[in-house]
């Protein structure tokens, strides 16, 4: 059976990787210059419009799975129950680290690295975390890689929904999954600019975990290396929920209104 690869392609995930390892072996940059960066919760920055939006769709969210934790590079299992998941790793030092899941019908890999200039920018109660959501496509036990140095707590949930409609902006540092959001059909313009990084990806997931496609591609709706600050023009087909996986290293800031 064919597995989906789920959040990046093959391709990319070579290009990420090689940049989490140039990444993770930066000591500074002396580029501190541009706008205040805010803060993230783990939920990401968020500024909400403050309006309603239409119901979410019917769906009952996938059930949490139990938390790992462990020290260094450890395999094991954890049982995932079909749908999208939230996944929150957190760790004692901003040292590049991996997580891999893998069932008989996907096959997720998920690196991260922090610039050494926002590293501390990405820490929660005096530990450093990064999010990414993925889905699955069905019950599984998956087998879990974490690889990585020193202490690190690995935990499964639903994404965060706010009651928010376009335009919306996010921002952050390292990888994060921001909440979701209500788009309705139509044409959109998403900024997206990031700082202080090496490389930037940024995948728009809708409410049931399918990545939206762009001209029949599932690529991201920006991979660059470097420094970056665009424009991408998506069409929408359908009104429902959606989130944004960021990729990245350093700072980023995301932003969704209509073209």
């Amino acid at each position: 059976m064919r597995k989906n690869f789920s959040i990046i392609s093959a391709a990319l995930l070579v290009l990420l990787v090689a940049a989490a390892v140039i990444s993770a072996g930066c000591t500074g940059n002396t580029d501190t210059t541009g706008p205040e960066t805010v803060t993230p919760t783990p939920e990401a920055t968020a500024d909400v419009t403050p309006a309603p939006t239409d119901a979410a769709p019917s769906r009952t969210p996938a059930e949490n799975a139990l938390p790992l934790s462990g020290n260094g590079d450890v395999n094991t299992t954890v049982a995932l129950a079909k749908g999208v998941h939230l996944l929150t790793f957190t760790q004692d030092t901003p040292e590049k680290s991996t997580v891999s899941l893998m069932t008989e019908t996907d096959a997720i890999m998920i690196p991260n690295a922090y610039n050494a200039t926002v590293a501390e920018q990405s820490m929660k109660d005096g530990v450093y975390y990064w999010t990414q959501a993925f889905m699955v496509q069905e019950d599984a036990t998956a087998d879990v890689q974490v690889t990585t140095t020193g202490n690190w707590t690995l935990d499964f949930s639903f994404p965060q929904q706010i009651n928010g409609i376009v335009p919306q902006t996010f921002t952050g540092a390292a990888n994060k999954a921001t909440p979701f959001f209500q788009i309705n059909e139509g044409e959109y313009n998403f900024s997206i600019k990031a700082e202080n990084n090496d490389v930037i990806a940024v995948h728009l997931m809708d409410f049931y975990g399918n990545d939206v496609l762009k001209k029949d591609s599932q690529m991201p709706l920006a991979f660059h290396r470097g420094a970056y600050d665009g424009v991408v023009t998506v069409q929408i087909n359908e009104s429902s929920n959606y989130l944004f996986n960021i990729m990245c290293d350093g700072n980023w800031t995301v932003s969704v209104a209509e073209a």
